[in-house]
């Protein structure tokens, strides 16, 4: 219990932006990452906005372990690995960490250095992207900022261009 107090303590002394009621942020306004606690695939906690190393590119993917649209973006980033420089992968989801572990597995992203793969367990991201379908990907530039947001009808050849900028 005494731990459970102390995550939720750390959350919200970590995460401002949600504490102030009537003044949610979206990606819309804060283009940076936010400050959000998720948990790995292999349950250890971590806050969203320290996944990116300074001088690489973040794709973060908000998705669902179990929505074909997802499956197949994943086969075809995966299968494009070497055309995407200097960039490090976030993969999120609002499902359980079981069925987001078996997913990320299976895809092979736990053995890929370049790939984070979490639970979104209070949909706090999910809130701050104003999610309407999934995958949703948001590719972050080096400095940290938002450069381009795609749903899941983007192209992998524009994801790849706008990764690499």
């Amino acid at each position: 219990m005494k731990t459970l107090f102390t995550s939720l303590l750390l959350l919200m002394a970590a995460s401002p932006v949600w504490a102030q009621p009537g003044k949610a942020a979206s990606y819309k306004t804060q283009q940076t990452i936010p400050a959000v606690q998720l948990v790995s695939w292999n349950k250890q906690p971590f806050f969203s906005n320290k996944v990116q190393t300074a001088g690489k590119t973040l794709v973060l993917v908000y998705f669902s372990p179990t929505c074909s649209h997802c499956l197949e973006f994943t086969e075809s980033l995966t299968g494009k690995l070497k055309q995407f420089k200097n960039v490090q992968f976030l993969f999120v989801s609002a499902y359980s960490v079981e069925e987001i572990k078996t997913f990320a597995i299976t895809r092979g992203l736990t053995k890929m250095p370049n790939f984070t793969v979490g639970q979104d367990p209070e949909f706090k991201l999910g809130g701050f992207y104003e999610l309407k379908e999934i995958p949703s990907i948001f590719v972050y530039g080096k400095n940290g900022k938002l450069k381009k947001s795609f749903d899941s009808k983007v192209k992998m050849e524009d994801l790849i261009v706008s990764a690499n900028e």
